[in-house]
């Protein structure tokens, strides 16, 4: 797990800039935006922490669980997560530009943000079970084919590789690989260690945690914006209504994902190896066999 998650740290803080310097290019730091921001933020995350709270009592109300009751320390890892995830967010935004706030420096944006991923993924996973207590879908159908893991991840690290250093210079052209390559990223690593990830349902025709992930997140990060900027806060977007929420969709799957390899410690599944080693094809005889 520690390898994984600091693999994945190391890429997005590394990618981007090495992008940067193979262009011949030089960062360009955001232009400063007038509007207030700490208090804002501090409302919007009161308000996802108190509709996290909320669910969770139904959720414990309807079905008997309730990860603030049982799980309270995995839950403090994944704020712990939350925080670093949206620091790492906020920190590719540096290059891509993608919102504005009005942070008084770089430094200051990426605090914002970590305050805000700190509540925000603790409220997706608890949003997430909510919706899976509260919604019965119809699975079992529309399967998707199976690729081999190594395979598969070797697609997905460089989609995510071309989606760092592509999109970091034609940000306009391949922005939605950019913002995409921290998922595709950390489910290429959970493949390399033979791990489950948020897709390893689709081959059975199980899209119930996608969907609802992907719902979980427009949700959170929804109410999170919403209460930014009615507490007046400032913030411009370059993305329109559909790339937003599509945006958002990404940042729950995330979130689910991060929860999963998070999880990994509770469940005590340890792996040593990144692949299995496969057997010789050829059956060897020796001489104290015959």
């Amino acid at each position: 797990m520690r390898i994984r998650l600091t693999a994945f740290v190391v890429v997005l803080l590394f990618l981007p800039p090495l992008a940067l310097t193979l262009a011949g290019l030089e960062w360009e730091s955001p232009a400063p935006v007038a509007g207030a921001a700490w208090l804002p933020a501090l409302l919007s995350a009161l308000a996802v922490a108190a509709f996290g709270i909320l669910l969770d009592a139904l959720t414990h109300r309807r079905t008997g669980q309730s990860l603030l009751r049982t799980q309270r320390n995995y839950l403090l890892w994944n704020a712990a997560a939350g925080a670093v995830a949206g620091m790492l967010l906020a920190y590719l935004n540096l290059f891509s530009g993608s919102w504005f706030t009005a942070a008084g420096s770089e430094t200051a944006a990426l605090l914002l943000a970590a305050l805000g991923g700190a509540v925000m993924l603790p409220a997706v996973l608890i949003a997430r079970l909510w919706l899976a207590g509260l919604v019965q879908l119809s699975t079992r159908r529309l399967a998707l084919p199976a690729l081999p893991a190594e395979a598969a991840a070797w697609i997905l690290l460089l989609a995510a590789a071309v989606g760092l250093l592509g999109g970091t210079i034609w940000i306009d052209q391949l922005g939605w690989l950019f913002w995409a390559a921290p998922l595709l990223l950390l489910v290429a690593l959970q493949l390399l260690w033979d791990e489950s990830t948020v897709f390893s349902g689709l081959t059975q025709g199980d899209w119930s945690r996608v969907l609802l992930g992907t719902v979980s997140g427009i949700a959170v990060g929804g109410i999170a914006l919403a209460v930014f900027r009615l507490g007046g806060g400032t913030i411009y977007l370059a993305a329109n209504t559909w790339q937003l929420t599509a945006g958002l969709a990404l940042f729950g799957l995330l979130c689910l994902q991060l929860g999963d390899v998070l999880a990994e410690n509770w469940r005590g599944k340890p792996r040593n190896e990144v692949f299995k080693k496969k057997p010789f094809p050829i059956p060897v005889v020796t001489k104290k066999d015959q």
